[in-house]
């Protein structure tokens, strides 16, 4: 499995490789590699193998999930996927707190 979905990320070019100038990351850090998650939405054939791959993980390590949670902004359409498919509630992680809300008061 694993084999597989590496091999659908560098063919949909996904994963991207620069030895002569690196990338930054969100971190800060720099890494000669990089994996642009968001590209794999557009791939709906490999977008489905690769959520139907972790679905079965979970199942056959019995994992139990009450929610899904994905993080702000690439890892919420695969955990909404993800939810979808196991009927289960899913929420999103930001990184840092929100400075409005619906409840705010002056």
């Amino acid at each position: 499995m694993s084999k597989e979905i590496a091999k659908i990320l560098v063919d949909i070019k996904s994963i991207n490789f620069s030895f002569d100038k690196y990338f930054t990351l969100t971190s800060g850090l720099v890494s000669p590699v990089y994996v642009d998650c968001r590209k794999i939405i557009s791939f709906t054939k490999e977008r489905n193998f690769i959520i139907d791959k972790a679905i079965d993980y979970l199942t056959k390590n019995n994992i139990e999930i009450e929610i899904i949670a994905g993080g702000e902004t690439a890892g919420i359409p695969y955990a909404a996927f993800i939810s979808q498919k196991l009927d289960k509630q899913m929420i999103y992680i930001r990184k840092k707190n929100k400075r409005f809300w619906k409840k705010q008061t002056n």
